[in-house]
């Protein structure tokens, strides 16, 4: 073989020229490509390096929508960015059983409660770790914003110009657009859904307004709010029982609709709907606020409720950017009636957020405006809703039990409700819900029950080098007494309602996670065989009921999987 003699090399330069080559770069050796690159300057290399990246930025884009899949889907691998190359390499090796990691919750969130049974004395659950996860998993990491590239010069941001995106970024944007408008069920589907909406969530939480132009006309690409408003009702809508034969949407070849489960229906829902949002397709801002409350119905996977969380605070500010919190005048084009019921489900849906999330509540009574109890407007809300707004002021004192405090008082024995506890039936007779659907009342009263679970706090872990408060029988309060009673009670209530069919809101997995929280406790803390059995039985039904919901949550999944692994340790 000839010898290749590189230009540039050192030597008395002698020889043919036809054995004088350029020495390709890194890059371009790399990619095996023609090198026509200055040796002696790298400005193209790294030029052609950053088009590279935002190239990439672009495919990441593209493909968004099908990184939204249940975490059963995933590889563990595939949320650390330091593992990408490691998995690729290993991907014949049969997958190792790691020790399962919890991302970092709050207090009353369902994680912290089932784990916070470990911590007894009688209880070991190995196997199981905490982690605060501070950073973003790898496939989370936020995109560019489209919102200054649709924006004429006079609302661009200051240094924001024409090219502040890449070239294939605005070239591809139309072509996102209409992929978003494509992901929606076929039309009788479609109505299907929007009718099971207004039958089993609408009159308990009426967050849309079908009253708005967005529903009022024919869906249509002209107006893409038409068609996102609806996709936000069926990702709503697709979680209860009756509208399983109609969760299909569109494939990928041929134009050919696929039958889906309840979670991946949702999510592909929720892909389209992210990236329509994200370029900015829903202009007006009320509908805005509906579609992003609809879109918190929805937690994914791991990093779902940080991202249900930033939604609905994205939800709640461009509510605040409406000026809802204030009386609408009578120019206004949102009616005073309308109005009310948009930020009472706004206020009802950020205290089940927190309850299930673990997080502080975002709206607070005393800085937004609304009638009083005996005004014309409240009397034609809706009876569900009625009730709904009264447990949820419920949980707000409830919640109380877990808002950020000191270590000690933590470890202390609390109960927030110092008065008799209200009976649900009484209640119920108050708001006048036995003209409702049974899958209605029972939704109601199964949140009325999950905030009888957590209206007693156990104590938690003392401090390290203190001594737990140790309180016998003889010295407990009455309050906390009945407390504990009314803990154990709805628990049981609720794994029994959850055997029925039941409304589909955000809390449903939720409760069935309470429902086995108190059941490892109780079956923990037992001191008779019988107690212990009838523990055990309450745990497999829990669990039973955990696995049920596997298709529609993937809460379900998760906490199902962690109470198990306890349930073993225990047995």
């Amino acid at each position: 073989m000839k010898n290749i003699r590189f230009l540039g090399d050192g030597g008395d330069g002698c020889g043919s020229k036809r054995k004088q080559v350029r020495r390709a770069c890194d890059s371009c050796r790399r990619g095996k490509r023609r090198c026509l690159h200055d040796p002696g300057n790298d400005v193209l290399v790294r030029q052609e390096k950053g088009t590279t990246k935002k190239a990439t930025v672009m495919v990441d884009l593209l493909d968004s929508r099908d990184n939204i899949h249940p975490v059963h889907h995933q590889p563990q691998e595939s949320l650390d960015p330091r593992g990408t190359h490691e998995q690729t390499q290993h991907s014949s090796l049969p997958i190792s059983t790691s020790r399962p990691t919890v991302p970092f919750a709050g207090p009353s969130s369902a994680h912290s409660l089932l784990l916070s049974a470990c911590r007894d004395s009688n209880m070991v659950a190995p196997g199981i770790d905490l982690d605060a996860a501070h950073r973003l998993p790898y496939s989370r990491i936020l995109r560019p914003s489209f919102q200054d590239m649709r924006a004429p010069p006079s609302e661009r941001r200051p240094g924001v110009g024409p090219g502040y995106l890449p070239m294939v970024v605005r070239a591809v944007l139309p072509y996102l657009e209409i992929e978003c408008l494509q992901m929606i069920p076929p039309r009788r589907d479609l109505e299907a859904l929007i009718q099971i909406f207004r039958e089993e969530i609408h009159p308990i939480l009426p967050i849309v307004d079908f009253g708005t132009q967005a529903l009022t006309e024919p869906a249509n690409g002209d107006n893409p709010a038409s068609i996102i408003m609806r996709q936000a009702i069926c990702l709503a809508a697709c979680k209860n029982a009756s509208a399983r034969q109609y969760l299909n949407l569109p494939g990928h070849e041929d134009g050919d609709t696929l039958a889906h489960t309840p979670r991946s229906f949702a999510d592909m829902l929720f892909g389209a709907l992210k990236i329509a949002q994200d370029i900015g397709l829903v202009s007006d801002r009320v509908e805005l606020v509906q579609v992003l409350a609809l879109m918190a119905f929805h937690s994914y996977g791991p990093d779902g409720d940080d991202e249900v969380a930033r939604l609905f605070n994205q939800a709640v500010h461009f509510a605040y950017s409406a000026g809802l919190h204030y009386p609408s005048s009578p120019e206004s084009p949102v009616p005073e009636a309308r109005r009310v019921e948009l930020l009472y489900s706004l206020l009802a849906l950020d205290k089940i957020i927190a309850m299930t999330s673990g997080r502080p509540t975002i709206i607070h009574y005393s800085e937004i405006c609304l009638p009083a109890y005996d005004d014309a407007i409240m009397g034609t809300l809706p009876p569900g809703f009625k009730l709904l707004l009264f447990l949820s002021k419920m949980l707000d004192q409830v919640l109380d039990l877990y808002r950020a405090q000191p270590a000690e008082e933590m470890a202390r024995e609390k109960c927030v409700w110092e008065t008799s506890w209200p009976e649900f039936e009484d209640l119920a007779k108050d708001c006048k819900i036995q003209t409702m659907e049974p899958p209605l009342q029972a939704c109601l009263e199964l949140l009325y029950h999950v905030i009888g679970v957590i209206s007693y706090r156990p104590p938690q872990a003392p401090p390290r080098g203190q001594r737990a408060e140790s309180t016998s029988n003889s010295t407990v309060l009455p309050t906390i007494q009945s407390a504990k009673v009314r803990h154990k009670y709805c628990a049981q209530k609720i794994s029994f309602l959850l055997g029925l069919d039941t409304s589909k809101l955000p809390f449903i997995p939720y409760a069935a996670s309470l429902s086995l929280t108190v059941a490892l406790r109780n079956m923990s803390q037992a001191t008779l065989e019988s107690t212990r059995t009838m523990a055990k039985d309450d745990v497999e039904r829990s669990l039973r009921v955990l696995e049920g919901l596997t298709e529609t949550y993937w809460h379900a999944e998760s906490t199902g999987t962690i109470g198990r692994q306890i349930f073993l340790g225990l047995i």
